[in-house]
């Protein structure tokens, strides 16, 4: 069985992704430059685990030969608000290290790389629904890295046939995710309910985003890594449910399960400029025309009941 390397594999969604690996029997690394021992509690003593910078291509090397590494999910990044906030920490760490990630899997002869894209992509000057084939003009540091990153991709495919697969992903909604990113909103609306807590909402009721559940993504990582080699397009819109929900409609599917917390809307001017840049609702019909692949969690009622049980179940490790 292949071993996997994640960077930011014990972030929000790295955790999720090694979880699932675990599971299906998978040796993992989790590489990340903060451990966050919460999220990954319940696979700790099933996976390795190396505190490192992508930015430290040293370290990132030795790690790779150490544990004979076969493939790498690159989700390591700097997020929007915080790459906004510091673009110098979020060039280092979105455009070096995202090369160091792809030059060091060309040196090492890894078979194959998946990269988490993002819908931040596509800017503000386009339709409300998108296809891959859309014009791109990232308005953001975090949205122009990410296209790099799939540029870079595909050149390190063609040139060096290196599998490679990125997925432009809405928001990444699920149990774990904190504060950071400006589509923070769609998760911690369902999120803070689920711990009993009152929310303040930084975006206006009628802000829409593609959503993506977070056992959606995990699978979808793991069916294009057993299918690398048959990919045609390599880069992938992925959204969980069409059309995109608004805030309130995601506040009024918490309600009906959660009825003693305060949900309220009190909009941001940055959040809402940057959430108004990215696209409404995505096309994802070549993932599934490549793939065959459809996403469980197409339901927001489901979505959100599933979302609430697990913060339930497991407090300590999903509490933010």
């Amino acid at each position: 069985m292949w071993t996997v390397l994640i960077t930011g594999g014990s972030g929000f969604i790295g955790s999720h992704i090694a979880r699932s690996l675990v599971k299906a029997g998978y040796n993992v690394v989790i590489y990340d430059v903060v451990v966050n021992d919460n999220l990954i509690r319940d696979i700790r003593n099933d996976v390795v685990i190396v505190q490192g910078d992508v930015t430290d291509n040293v370290l990132l090397v030795e790690t790779i030969k150490k544990y004979k590494v076969n493939a790498i999910m690159h989700y390591a990044a700097l997020l929007s608000a915080a790459a906004e906030r510091n673009p110098y920490q979020g060039f280092k760490v979105n455009f070096e290290g995202t090369w160091n990630v792809f030059n060091t899997a060309k040196e090492l002869g890894i078979e194959a790389i998946i990269f988490a894209s993002s819908a931040a992509v596509y800017g503000s000057n386009i339709s409300e629904f998108v296809r891959e084939d859309t014009y791109t003009i990232p308005e953001t540091l975090y949205g122009i890295s990410k296209q790099y990153g799939e540029m870079l991709g595909l050149w390190f495919y063609r040139r060096y046939n290196i599998g490679f697969a990125a997925f432009r992903y809405g928001s990444v909604i699920g149990p774990g995710r904190r504060d950071g990113g400006f589509s923070a909103y769609s998760t911690l609306i369902i999120q803070k309910a689920a711990q009993g807590e009152d929310y303040v909402v930084n975006v206006p009721e009628d802000a829409c985003l593609p959503i993506i559940y977070i056992k959606d993504v995990a699978n979808l990582a793991i069916v294009a890594l057993e299918n690398i080699s048959r990919l045609k397009s390599r880069i992938y819109n992925v959204s969980g449910l069409t059309p995109s929900p608004t805030a309130r409609e995601i506040a009024d599917v918490v309600n009906k399960y959660v009825r003693n917390v305060r949900i309220e809307f009190r909009p941001d001017p940055l959040a809402v400029e940057v959430v108004k840049s990215w696209p409404k609702n995505m096309d994802c019909s070549r993932l599934e025309r490549e793939l065959n692949w459809k996403p469980k969690y197409s339901d927001l009622n489901l979505l959100v009941e599933d979302f609430i049980n697990e913060v339930r179940a497991n407090p300590e490790m999903f509490h933010v």
